[in-house]
């Protein structure tokens, strides 16, 4: 995988050249195929704005395969996935959507104190900002364990105690989704420096996921 620039700020764009030495697994590049992606740090979020196909001729062949002949074979339906993968590698930009996220401590989680209303509430943030920048093919519950330094199930345990006064689950218990309830923002905007109350206000990701793609 070859890009253009070393860094991927909020908002940053990069052109993201990969094709078969890059299969993993995830997606598969055919032969003489090279696939350029232009993505976007949207809130912690990788956002694909546009995919380039090209087919790179082998001029040492006596025959040159078409591009037509080639798209049987491309498969990228895990393509966000393999992105967020390889940019969360520490040899390359150690990228984390959790670094767009509000500045909290949520040791209180891992060390199973009381947990206060505003804890709850940074705690359902979390989650709905973690519904909409993780790719749909990557396990929710697993990812924020992980940060949180907790197991699985602790996790799963935490989200079926949060207050109905704090946060509203949508559908089942093992799909995306969930809403603050308006006590809960002002509460948590009360509890935030001016600076990240505006990241607060900003940020489409933090208040509610409803499974469409806000982006």
């Amino acid at each position: 995988m070859k890009i253009n620039k070393q860094t991927f700020n909020l908002n940053e764009e990069l052109t993201v050249s990969i094709n078969q030495e890059d299969n993993d697994g995830l997606i598969n590049i055919p032969k003489n195929i090279n696939l350029d992606i232009n993505i976007v740090n949207y809130f912690g979020k990788i956002v694909i704005n546009s995919i380039s196909i090209n087919h790179l001729q082998d001029e040492i062949s006596l025959s040159k395969t078409g591009l037509e002949q080639s798209l049987s074979n491309l498969d990228i339906k895990l393509l966000d996935r393999f992105l967020f993968k390889q940019l969360s590698d520490k040899a390359t930009f150690d990228y984390s959507p959790f670094d767009s996220f509000l500045e909290y401590d949520f040791t209180i989680f891992e060390k199973s104190r009381r947990i206060s209303d505003i804890d709850w509430s940074m705690f359902a943030s979390l989650y709905i900002f973690a519904c909409n920048v993780i790719p749909e093919s990557i396990k929710v519950e697993l990812t924020l364990a992980k940060k949180l330094r907790i197991s699985e199930e602790s996790f799963k345990r935490f989200l079926k105690k949060i207050p109905e006064t704090i946060f509203r689950k949508t559908g089942h218990l093992e799909s995306r989704g969930g809403n603050l309830t308006f006590d809960a923002e002002e509460m948590i905007k009360k509890n935030l420096s001016d600076e990240q109350s505006k990241l607060f206000e900003d940020s489409p990701f933090l208040k509610f996921h409803s499974g469409s793609d806000l982006a």
